[in-house]
Parts: C-alpha cells; sequence; structure tokens
C-alpha cells in the first residue's frame, strides 16, 4: 500500500468523521428542542463511538507519516501540531496510549487464560 492509498483512506474516513459530527449537532439540537430523550442522543453517541476512535488513531498514524525524518526539523514540526497532538492524547489516540490499551488488553487475556487452565485441570 502506497502513502497515496493511505491518505486516500483517511481522507474517507475523515469525510465520515465529519458527517457524523453534523449529525451529532443536529442530535443535541433536538435535544434541545426535546424531539429526543437523553437516553436516545446517548445511544447515538454509542453507536459512533467506534468510528471516533478510528478516526482518532488514524489521525495519529497520519500525523507520524507526515513527521520529517531529520531531527533538526522533528521539533519544529512537533511544535507547529502541539495542538493537534494534544488533541491525540486527550483522545488517547497517541502510541503511549494505545500501547498501554493494548498491554492492559493482553494482560487480561492471559489472565484469563491462566484461569481457564486452571479450571481445566
Amino acid at each position: 500500500m502506497a502513502v497515496k492509498d493511505v491518505k486516500d483512506y483517511y481522507y474517507k474516513m475523515q469525510a465520515q468523521y465529519l458527517e457524523m459530527k453534523a449529525d451529532l449537532a443536529d442530535f443535541e439540537q433536538d435535544l434541545k428542542n426535546g424531539r429526543i430523550t437523553e437516553e436516545q442522543m446517548q445511544q447515538a453517541i454509542d453507536e459512533v463511538q467506534a468510528l471516533e476512535v478510528n478516526y482518532s488513531r488514524l489521525t495519529y498514524i497520519m500525523y507520524l507519516l507526515e513527521a520529517p525524518n531529520r531531527k533538526t526539523k522533528k521539533e519544529r514540526y512537533r511544535t507547529r501540531n502541539n495542538k493537534v497532538y494534544k488533541a491525540l492524547k486527550e483522545a488517547k489516540a497517541d502510541e503511549e496510549s494505545v500501547t498501554a490499551e493494548n498491554k492492559s488488553a493482553l494482560d487480561t487475556f492471559r489472565q484469563q487464560l491462566k484461569t481457564l487452565k486452571e479450571e481445566n485441570r
């Protein structure tokens, strides 16, 4: 897969993400006007949560993809894109957050396997 393909995929995801944000804004307006309930709003938010997580993680990949290779330019790139990086860190889409989440999931999985093995003895 070429970088161009990754970028094209990202732009498709970005369009879907922006559509989702517009739809959520409409839902919030409907909530304020009393046309939907809090429960319906929460259900809608829960349904699009995966899209938001996917978009955030893909945005971090794009951030890394666009990063310069030379050390002298890396700091300037990081400073220039600090707002994006902070937003990704808050969304837990940065490398440290994803790695910690994966480690936690793996630890839980290993613990479950260990428990199952002990039960089957």
